[in-house]
């Protein structure tokens, strides 16, 4: 144990000494003047930080060169995309406050009927603020019911501090996509 502590403190010493050797030596005529006293400094107030805003950019896996379909025509039409791999592109109309762990594309009508995305394996999130952005997202997108518990879960995880979620009291159909990949622009 004796020889690792001399080892550490001989280390410190030289380490110590490079240190001082690597200053550049003072000149004469600095050493004979006299050292004024150093002026108070005043530490600034910190600035206040801006609101973050969702930056562009992209989650998961990157998205494939071929053409998205606007997600009006997949909610126009969601038999017609059923059970298949599809790259949508929307506005981001809700997204989940808690973690990002999932988000919903829609046409850009508030009353209009959405997309959900989550994401596959639980493998990456998307920004709590991307609210209101465009969003590209690939995927493999389903029609389906879900349960009163599963939709009152997302509503839940929908809301915002201090408000409160809807009550969910029946079985919800949505449409629904597995995302590999999201672009937000």
């Amino acid at each position: 144990m004796r020889p690792t502590i001399a080892r550490v403190f001989a280390f410190a010493a030289l380490t110590a000494l490079s240190v001082a050797c690597n200053k550049p030596a003072a000149p004469a005529s600095v050493a004979s003047e006299p050292v004024k006293p150093a002026l108070p400094t005043i530490a600034a107030a910190p600035a206040a930080e801006p609101t973050p805003v969702a930056a562009p950019g992209t989650f998961g896996a990157p998205l494939s060169a071929g053409a998205a379909i606007a997600a009006q025509d997949v909610i126009a039409d969601p038999l017609k995309y059923n059970d298949k791999d599809i790259k949508v592109t929307g506005k981001v109309s809700g997204v989940c406050q808690k973690k990002g762990c999932w988000m919903t594309l829609s046409t850009g009508d508030p009353q209009g009927q959405s997309v959900r995305i989550s994401f596959k394996d639980y493998g990456f999130f998307v920004p709590k603020d991307c609210m209101g952005k465009t969003a590209t997202v690939e995927g493999h997108f389903a029609a389906k019911t879900l349960s009163v518990a599963e939709a009152q879960h997302y509503a839940e995880d929908a809301v915002k501090e201090g408000e409160t979620a809807r009550k969910v009291t029946a079985p919800q159909h949505t449409l629904a996509l597995v995302a590999t990949g999201v672009q937000i622009l």
